[in-house]
């Protein structure tokens, strides 16, 4: 893999992180209900869970790739439709007032790997994503990086989060400004895509 190609995932895996949902909603509520290290907990927790979604994908499209390129292609084009449409609807979507809760456990740790963990539009995220940089020749250092950077790079933003809203209240500031953080991440994800169908048509 070379540099740009991992710029490239590096870019994808920061969108992704950085999109409003679920998860930044537990690690604002933790560190805020409890402290800077139950947010930072569950930021590592998160970026674990991250990781093993990571590594399934990983298996299953290699093994897609090696018996039959032909619906390995199919999964790439659907995978760069699918981040289109994506960017779509971040763009029209109308802003939601409604506030999501959660069951509050103790163990910081286990509920940032939870929410990870059992969230099915993470693996459909990844199988979209990592269709566009897996292939037949792919090496155990390429493989290996395309398990970390996504974990690490969840863990490390997440984290940063947390500090921030224990010490300089990004939390309103993520708050008011969620559509407009989300149709920027909309716009992102449709350039990424519509670069990677011209890549495919060629």
């Amino acid at each position: 893999m070379n540099f740009f190609t991992w710029s490239q995932l590096i870019l994808v895996c920061l969108l992704g992180a950085m999109s409003p949902g679920p998860s930044l909603a537990l690690i604002i509520r933790n560190s805020i209900n409890y402290n800077r290290l139950s947010g930072i907990l569950s930021s590592i927790g998160h970026g674990l869970g991250i990781g093993i979604y990571a590594f399934v994908t990983v298996i299953l499209l290699e093994f897609i790739l090696q018996n039959s390129e032909r619906i390995y292609f199919f999964i790439q084009i659907c995978g760069s439709i699918f981040l289109l449409i994506l960017g779509f609807i971040y763009i029209i979507k109308k802003n939601n007032n409604k506030t999501n809760t959660y069951k509050i456990n103790s163990n910081s740790f286990f509920q940032g790997f939870t929410i990870a963990i059992i969230n099915p539009k993470i693996l459909v995220w990844f199988i979209a994503l990592y269709s566009q940089f897996i292939n037949i020749n792919a090496n155990i250092v390429d493989k290996t990086i395309l398990i970390l950077t996504p974990s690490i790079i969840d863990t490390i933003w997440y984290c940063l989060v947390a500090i921030l809203v224990t010490g300089y209240g990004l939390r309103d500031f993520l708050i008011n400004r969620k559509v407009i953080i989300e149709k920027i991440i909309g716009i992102f994800l449709i350039v990424i895509a519509l670069s990677l169908i011209y890549s495919l048509s060629n």
